[in-house]
């Protein structure tokens, strides 16, 4: 279901843009990535102490080619969150946004990013540009993330599509789903940016018609299945697109268009890489680590940043006409479950059960041999938290068909609880990057 006025590949536009072109053909934009990472690294060689010691002796020509590129060493998050200030490539002085973030999957020191006021506008432009594809000048737009620090996702929207003629308000923390669907109908949102089981939740709460009028939702910030998307869109009858970005790119990254095949790469301002355990590039169509170069950013510098996501290129071209690249991403790495048959992505537990129509969110931890989830029905009546025999059948039919390649499951204890609001959901290996 298309907007009322619908920009056409926004992406493409955006890295012409950074050309000085109206126009480019996948040729002149090899080339652009391929001069922007040359001179990413030779400011990253004067400026960064950190790029300063690791790559003293390379040629002013270098890479002159991206392969020759992938022959550099990685940047890991830990070496990030040991020094933040040895990955700062500018004076201290022009740094407007500093954001603290936990190490993922550490108890160590977290990672401090540092973002120049050029840095905010270019993520600024990006939002308001790929928010076209859902929304239009005049409408309003409701952020579900934080918002309240200048530089936060929620104020860069919120300026951003200010810029493109859009109203943009930001709730966070998110009350209860009907308080927020009455905010949507109150308001006449035409478009919520939310976390994806948030979305969910909301849509299939009982209040969900209350959000009728949406014409699109944008997921960010975790990762969403295509389940999910669908009980979304089935509910409100809308459009649904999903945005796979990190903070240490500046909320950048990659974003779906309607054509819904795959995250077009922001290749204007990002060179991405997927890579196998050892670091080896794979090819198109070969899942492993997605690597980026965020080489526009000019805080923070980063070369060859293994993200710890997981994801593969896709081949070939887009339906909807764009050169740029797609990827497919499946999440964090170490979201799995750990089986005797292999691991179990937490992404194909997503994908089974939020098939279910009453589920909004859920939450799994493996403990002792024993699988415990813990979920959340926005429109359950039942009071007490044990599943009901309709809700043990649902549950337990769902997981039968991932015991056909994990027979394993069959003999695992299983239980399952059921909470009364997304707020008291466990914190569990579910949950992934922080808006």
């Amino acid at each position: 279901m298309p907007p009322p006025a619908e920009s056409s590949r926004p992406l493409d536009k955006i890295a012409a843009r950074r050309e000085g072109r109206t126009v480019l053909t996948r040729g002149e934009l090899d080339e652009y990535i391929l001069e922007g990472v040359r001179r990413k690294i030779a400011s990253t060689r004067k400026n960064s102490p950190c790029y300063k010691k690791m790559l003293p002796s390379l040629s002013e020509e270098f890479p002159r080619t991206l392969d020759e590129y992938a022959s550099l060493p990685f940047t890991l998050p830990d070496d990030l969150a040991a020094d933040p200030l040895a990955f700062l490539a500018v004076p201290q002085d022009a740094i407007s946004r500093i954001v603290t973030l936990p190490t993922s999957g550490s108890t160590g020191a977290a990672k401090r990013l540092f973002f120049t006021e050029g840095d905010l506008e270019r993520t600024m432009e990006i939002f308001r540009e790929g928010m076209t594809l859902l929304a239009a000048p005049g409408d309003s737009v409701l952020v579900l993330l934080p918002g309240e620090r200048p530089g936060s996702i929620g104020d860069l929207l919120r300026r951003g599509l200010a810029k493109g003629g859009m109203e943009c308000q930001w709730l966070w923390p998110p009350p209860d789903e009907e308080t927020i669907l009455r905010r949507i109908a109150e308001t006449k949102t035409a478009c919520i940016v939310s976390l994806p089981a948030l979305a969910l939740s909301l849509a299939r709460h009982p209040a969900s018609p209350l959000a009728s009028g949406l014409k699109g939702v944008l997921l960010s910030a975790d990762y969403a299945t295509d389940s999910l998307c669908e009980g979304i869109a089935e509910s409100w009858k809308c459009r649904v697109l999903r945005h796979y970005a990190l903070t240490e790119l500046g909320y950048g990254g990659a974003l779906e268009c309607p054509a819904r095949n795959g995250f077009h790469v922001m290749e204007g301002d990002f060179l991405f890489e997927i890579v196998d355990p050892e670091g080896r590039p794979l090819p198109e169509g070969v899942f492993g680590e997605i690597v980026v170069t965020p080489f526009t950013l000019e805080g923070t510098s980063l070369l060859r940043y293994r993200t710890g996501d997981r994801g593969r290129f896709l081949p070939g071209r887009c339906p909807c006409g764009s050169l740029l690249r797609r990827i497919e991403t499946t999440g964090r790495l170490r979201n799995v479950l750990s089986l005797p048959e292999g691991p179990l992505l937490l992404a194909r537990l997503d994908e089974a059960l939020f098939t279910l129509p009453w589920l909004g969110d859920y939450s799994v931890t493996d403990k002792g041999g024993s699988l415990h989830f813990f979920l959340y029905a926005p429109g359950r009546k039942e009071k007490s938290p044990a599943a009901v025999p309709a809700e043990l059948f649902d549950l337990t039919g769902v997981l039968e068909i991932l015991s056909g390649e994990f027979p394993s499951l069959n003999f695992k204890k299983i239980i399952f609880t059921f909470i009364s609001s997304r707020a008291s959901l466990p914190s569990s290996k579910k949950r992934m990057i922080s808006p």
